[in-house]
């Protein structure tokens, strides 16, 4: 800490200067994010509610009111009117939430879990935290988990199975209707981490594959605002069927307003909520479905000119995230980043992967393609 005090006017003045050397989504060249540039209101909402506490929700009744209200939003896309959770700082937290919740009502001397081959790396923290043993279930070709696969490994110790409806490197969904009645059957938690897909799935045109508590089966469910929700970072949420299950987390408060909190993250910003809250009420489900519908038509025309490129797609987009290969595809999304472009390079598929979120516009997919196709020579 340095001795004496610097003016606000310096110190803002010196982080503008350093803010400048971070990327911007505005800029169109972030194709590896699941998060994208927030809606305008959620800043001002942000600013509004930046001191709220809602670990402390006594004093700050108007920012747990807003969360509660998100919660219920939430909850009735997802296909209950009476499902119950929070706001929390990310997928990571409410994943952590659902199988620790899961834990703790199986009561199981040596827990284990079964998990896809293709979940979220925080599962990997999850079980080295809560000391459960994960097991991976393999997918099939079109990067989904197996049922049977599920099934088959579900035994005495299992806890919980997951589903993903949204994977994070090729954004394929599982079969969580068959998962449901599986969990039914061994009558095990089922969890579907929905923390990208949460907000994309209900919004798509056509049929859509159902993944949430509209089957019975399920359990809980993770969606993040602060992804295609367009909300400030960080808002994670997390939601339980009932409230018997999320009273498996409950930890005794004893000197705050509150008796009991149940996330794993005591003091929380209500800031975030608050953002989540004002793009909800400024989008509804109109301005959501034309969000999605803009972010898949720049998918297909990326798709479409990826396979007319001569590259190779792992599999159709079910939602706006993309994995292809090239010739030394490692080598292409060097390249890529050479010239500016953030990709993603997966190497157990050995591909690169692209996000269309609402920060990339026809114009940017169209400079991706033109440097793409240069960067093949190089």
């Amino acid at each position: 800490m340095q001795q004496k005090s610097s003016s606000p006017k310096d110190v803002l003045a010196e982080l503008k200067k350093q803010r400048a050397l971070d990327q911007k989504y505005r800029d169109g060249r972030i194709l590896c994010s699941m998060c994208t540039t927030p809606h305008p209101v959620a800043k001002k909402a942000f600013d509004l509610f930046f001191e709220s506490n809602l670990g402390d929700s006594g004093l700050f009744p108007v920012a747990a009111q807003l969360e509660r209200e998100v919660v219920s939003q939430l909850a009735n896309l997802l296909g209950s009117e009476s499902a119950c959770g929070f706001i929390v700082s990310g997928g990571t937290e409410a994943n952590l939430l659902a199988i620790l919740a899961a834990k703790n009502m199986a009561n199981k001397e040596r827990p284990e879990v079964v998990l896809p081959q293709s979940a979220h790396f925080s599962f990997t923290k999850i079980c080295n935290m809560l000391n459960i043993k994960p097991v991976y279930a393999p997918l099939d070709d079109a990067y989904r988990v197996k049922p049977a696969a599920v099934e088959a490994f579900i035994n005495r110790n299992t806890v919980a199975i997951v589903g993903t409806a949204g994977t994070p490197e090729l954004g394929a969904i599982d079969p969580v209707d068959a998962l449901a009645k599986i969990a039914l059957r061994h009558d095990v938690h089922l969890h579907v981490d929905a923390a990208f897909g949460g907000l994309v799935i209900p919004f798509l045109e056509g049929t859509k594959p159902p993944f949430d508590f509209s089957l019975d089966g399920v359990r809980s469910v993770t969606v993040d605002p602060h992804k295609m929700g367009l909300a400030a970072i960080p808002a994670g949420g997390i939601f339980f069927r009932d409230q018997k299950t999320l009273d498996a987390i409950k930890t005794e408060t004893p000197y705050l307003t509150d008796s009991y909190q149940y996330t794993f993250v005591g003091t929380r910003t209500g800031a975030s909520t608050a953002s989540a809250w004002a793009v909800l009420r400024v989008l509804g489900r109109e301005g959501f479905q034309k969000m999605v519908a803009q972010c898949m038509k720049n998918t297909r025309y990326l798709t479409k000119n990826l396979e007319k490129g001569g590259f190779s797609l792992l599999c159709k987009p079910t939602l706006n995230i993309i994995g292809f290969r090239g010739e030394n595809t490692k080598h292409l999304a060097d390249q890529l980043r050479n010239r500016g472009w953030f990709v993603s390079y997966v190497s157990r598929y050995d591909c690169i992967r692209i996000v269309v979120m609402p920060h990339i516009r026809r114009r940017d997919a169209v400079a991706f393609m033109r440097d793409l196709k240069a960067a093949r020579t190089e």
